[in-house]
């Protein structure tokens, strides 16, 4: 047995105690009604080097964290379908683009007024700007809320949120001095729209029939390694480009989604991707520095706090445009105050470049306490935003607010507005897809939904008769 246990891999130690105490974490987690992602945020803290130190591989944690997040953007480019976007289009581009635009331009409004210089306090401004898609989309869907009108603001703005990503993936280098004139900053976009155009037309002509081929052998295990070999094959090549990592993972489900098997793609990639987030969400724990905290209380939550009214204000504020009550507001204010995941990947991608939030180095340790701190919040947050609604709603301030909200319902009744159906059925369709289980595919396989080009022919038909 000696000789059998001396051969092990050296990172076998270091990966069981990192499984081991995610799931311990996660389960007293879900005892105390806290969410997982949380609890995987809370283990990453535990075994990371600040604390216990039960962890030293770094490169192998943020090895499995990269296929994390690109198993992350993928999916979300698979549920990301053209027509599911359309349903939905105001929502998320009238109240996304001002939370976004909005906390950007005050965030970086305020850095100036401090002496921040203007690059890395637009930098910083796209780091809080992004809120958590993984853990709001969660939270929604275990508390039933998705379909609710805080619910379907929440994810119009999600979706405005991860795509402005991809714009502000290709602004780090440009930020950073990269680009060294104007043209070269035209020529980076250029080339990134040009990877975009290539991903839609293989979207439209070689990745569908591709997928039929590979459906039609009635293979599950072949079905999933074609997918897998898509997802990363596609961001490989994307990233030769020079262009990000993510951004191809992503374009890869953009590509898949158009496919009548994506629902089956997105079933079978689920599980993976559930596995890796934990170690993404882990190896974000482990880089906090307990005793930074510990050293700069005030520091952190005054962060904190600045954030949270910051965010909770221009989400709120776009909820009030789009005509939506206060109490509306409020709750999706809070629900969309933490900072994101993909702002990890923009701050690793800007201290590559020689960016780092508000331009100082340890200005990196304070963006991640104040992340973890957030998003270990939101689940409380979230709980709160009906109250506080309910509180902002009996004063003076509402008046107007409800005046428009009450003028709102008349003219379109829930649930029957193009947003309300719209959202509906992609939250559903979210749902769906999280409790689909590899299993549940293979005993469906290989069913297809009905291509979409003969369901617009046979309604065209139709109307003629």
């Amino acid at each position: 047995m000696l000789p059998l246990l001396a051969a092990a891999p050296p990172f076998l130690a270091e990966m069981v105690v990192l499984l081991v105490i995610s799931v311990a974490i996660a389960y007293l987690s879900l005892r105390i009604k806290l969410v997982p992602i949380a609890g995987f945020l809370i283990a990453g803290v535990l075994i990371g080097p600040s604390a216990f130190g039960l962890v030293e591989d770094r490169e192998l944690i943020e090895g499995m964290a990269e296929i994390g997040v690109i198993l992350l953007l993928f999916s979300i480019g698979v549920e990301f379908s053209i027509e599911k976007l359309n349903r939905i289009k105001r929502a998320i581009f009238v109240g996304g683009s001002f939370q976004t635009i909005g906390t950007v331009v005050v965030t970086t409004g305020l850095l100036m007024a401090l002496g921040v210089a203007w690059n890395a306090a637009v930098f910083t401004g796209f780091l809080v700007a992004l809120s958590s898609t993984a853990i709001v989309l969660s939270l929604l869907s275990d508390r039933g809320e998705t379909e609710t009108p805080a619910g379907s603001m929440s994810l119009a703005t999600l979706i405005f949120q991860d795509f402005a990503v991809i714009l502000m993936v290709l602004m780090v280098p440009i930020l950073a001095g990269g680009a060294s004139s104007p043209l070269d900053g035209l020529f980076v976009l250029g080339r990134a729209l040009l990877v975009m155009v290539l991903a839609v037309v293989a979207a439209r002509k070689l990745v569908p029939p591709l997928l039929e081929r590979v459906a039609h052998t009635r293979r599950p295990e072949l079905f999933l390694l074609t997918v897998v070999a898509l997802c990363f094959g596609i961001a490989w090549l994307v990233s030769l480009a020079e262009v990000s990592v993510a951004l191809g993972a992503f374009l890869a489900g953009l590509v898949v989604s158009e496919s009548r098997y994506s629902d089956q793609a997105l079933g079978e990639i689920l599980p993976l991707r559930t596995v890796f987030n934990a170690v993404f969400f882990v190896s974000v724990g482990m880089l906090l520095d307990i005793w930074f905290v510990v050293e700069n209380p005030l520091l952190v939550i005054g962060i904190g706090l600045a954030v949270l009214l910051i965010k909770a204000l221009m989400a709120g504020g776009a909820v009030v445009i789009l005509k939506y009550p206060i109490r509306v507001a409020a709750a999706v204010g809070l629900t969309l105050a933490q900072i994101g995941e993909f702002s990890f990947v923009l701050e690793r991608a800007g201290e590559a470049q020689g960016l780092y939030p508000a331009g100082l180095e340890e200005g990196s340790q304070a963006f991640i306490a104040v992340s973890v701190l957030l998003m270990i919040a939101t689940p409380f947050l979230m709980s709160a935003g009906p109250r506080v609604g309910k509180w902002m709603a009996r004063g003076r301030l509402a008046a107007a607010a409800a005046v428009r909200g009450s003028h709102h319902r008349r003219r379109l009744r829930p649930g029957r507005t193009a947003l309300g159906v719209g959202v509906a059925r992609f939250g559903h369709s979210l749902r769906h897809h999280r409790t689909q289980s590899g299993s549940d595919v293979a005993r469906r396989w290989p069913r297809a939904r009905p291509d979409r080009r003969c369901e617009s022919r046979a309604s065209a038909r139709s109307g003629r008769h």
